[in-house]
């Protein structure tokens, strides 16, 4: 409840809006999420006395309006290992600032997968699952105009939970006929690659000389809406990566992070909130523990590691390395 405050703020307020269109499509949407998704959102709100309609407000928030910041990139280690870095970037005026739960989940279907979420969500919006599939899904800046769609968070979620390849991500995506609009990253041990989709429009973007970089805005789709501090970051990335092509790692990776291009350490406001780093191939995962100051990005701080097997069954290795140094 208490980490959710403001989703149940505006809860209240639309609910006592009688022109008010959120509440009425979020009820909409449920239609168009799986069942079991559905099931587990009613456990949460049974096991939290928080009242059905108010979750699946929660769960269907981001499709509906959310619009938040994010980066992602995958390279080629020279050991042919691809690591995948991912950013999250929101105002730090919100309740979520730097606020974060690590879940290990064992579904009763699927792929066991660890996941960074909020409280309360049935998503898989960062993530990576025991086949070494990592997603992350990402704003696109593009209007939604089509609503018989699955909200993100649960596609997401069926993303992580039941693709064992960039393939099986492809077409899962491949046989919906429309689409949140938002970008999903997804890379595997090998490759990475990058899913646009906006209300009927779908591409995609493969890995190409050993690196692969998104921002928030569609590069392929018809309806792309290019908009210029998206195109910059993502340039300012991409001339990183070239630049460091054969000889990036872990660490190179962290530098590009902590760039104030990447990390917006030059807002005063929006900053980065999140930041992740994984190893499809190890299973290995490290994530950055924000500084307490609200004027320093996430990325900043010391990274901490996780092994996802060691985590789902007590089997894996320790991570290597257990940590990365705070700037």
């Amino acid at each position: 409840m208490d980490a959710n405050q403001y989703c149940w703020d505006a809860y209240e307020k639309l609910k006592n809006t009688p022109d008010g269109k959120w509440l009425p499509l979020s009820r909409s949407l449920e239609r168009y999420l799986p069942e079991e998704y559905i099931a587990e959102m009613k456990g949460i709100a049974d096991g939290a006395s928080i009242e059905y309609d108010k979750i699946l407000f929660l769960n269907t928030l981001v499709t509906i309006s959310e619009h938040g910041k994010c980066f992602a990139f995958s390279f080629r280690q020279t050991e042919s290992n691809i690591i995948t870095v991912r950013q999250i970037d929101i105002s730090n005026k919100i309740p979520l600032w730097k606020k974060m739960i690590l879940y290990i989940i064992k579904p009763q279907k699927g792929y066991g997968f660890a996941a960074l979420l909020n409280p309360g969500w049935v998503s898989g919006e960062t993530g990576m699952n025991e086949k070494g599939i990592t997603v992350s899904e990402n704003n696109i800046q593009i209007q939604q105009t089509q609503w018989d769609v699955t909200p993100i968070d649960q596609l997401s979620r069926k993303l992580l939970q039941y693709s064992k390849s960039i393939d099986d991500v492809g077409m899962i995506l491949r046989r919906l006929n429309a689409y949140p609009a938002k970008l999903i990253f997804a890379s595997s041990k090998k490759t990475a690659s990058i899913f646009e989709f906006a209300n009927n429009e779908i591409a995609s973007i493969d890995m190409t000389n050993g690196y692969l970089a998104m921002a928030n805005h569609a590069c392929m789709i018809p309806s792309k809406n290019i908009t210029s501090p998206s195109t910059r970051r993502l340039n300012f990335g991409n001339r990183f990566l070239e630049k460091n092509r054969g000889n990036m790692d872990i660490q190179k990776a962290i530098e590009l992070v902590r760039t104030p291009r990447i990390s917006w350490r030059w807002n005063p406001v929006v900053h980065n909130r999140q930041s992740i780093i994984f190893s499809p191939a190890t299973l290995d995962f490290w994530i950055a523990i924000p500084p307490e100051s609200d004027y320093i990005p996430a990325s900043y701080g010391p990274y901490v590691g996780f092994n996802l097997m060691q985590e789902l069954s007590g089997t894996g290795h320790e991570p290597n390395p257990e940590s990365f140094p705070a700037y």
